[in-house]
């Protein structure tokens, strides 16, 4: 009988150093849903951009959703954006919530801990295809946990590889292109 592989959802997936796709160098996505039979779908969480919700949706310039950041979610469907965010318990894992409705992150955003973005766009695996990245070490999978939670774009993705692995530490480290010392 085979053994079932645990579910990534909840997960974080932390791109190898080596990697030089521009849509994942130096990025860090959440998992948000996984089943080996339908595949993975996450978000970039470290990828945040220098605008607000209220200043790029008029729909959204008198809503307290106006001040919340805008980041890029991922190279799929980058024509679409959804309301995510998470809020660590006091005890236990982050609550997770992606594609919420308007209200409901309306309802988030005045709690306190509860942190909620726009996420542009999404990342997505078919069957097969993010457990073949992973035997090739592409990413690193590491869980989220509250003392990475404030932090943000390269400073995120730096901490968690070198909590997680840190005989990467040489390569993390290193320039692009070492040739050009």
């Amino acid at each position: 009988m085979s053994k079932k592989a645990p579910s990534l959802a909840g997960k974080l997936l932390v791109s190898h150093p080596l990697q030089r796709d521009e849509n994942f160098c130096e990025s860090v996505v959440m998992i948000h849903d996984y089943s080996e039979k339908d595949g993975a779908m996450g978000f970039i969480i470290n990828r945040p951009s220098d605008k607000k919700l209220g200043e790029t949706q008029s729909e959204f310039s008198d809503s307290p959703l106006a001040p919340i950041s805008i980041q890029w979610g991922g190279p799929v469907s980058i024509d679409r954006m959804a309301l995510g965010g998470w809020k660590f318990a006091s005890r236990g894992p982050a609550l997770i919530r992606y594609g919420m409705s308007k209200e409901d992150a309306a309802k988030f955003i005045t709690e306190t801990g509860f942190q909620v973005f726009a996420f542009v766009g999404y990342a997505g695996w078919s069957p097969g295809q993010l457990e073949n990245e992973i035997k090739l070490n592409a990413w690193v999978v590491c869980p989220f946990e509250r003392e990475f939670a404030q932090l943000q774009g390269k400073e995120l993705w730096k901490a968690l590889l070198t909590k997680h692995r840190p005989d990467l530490r040489l390569t993390l480290d290193s320039p692009p292109n070492p040739s050009l010392n």
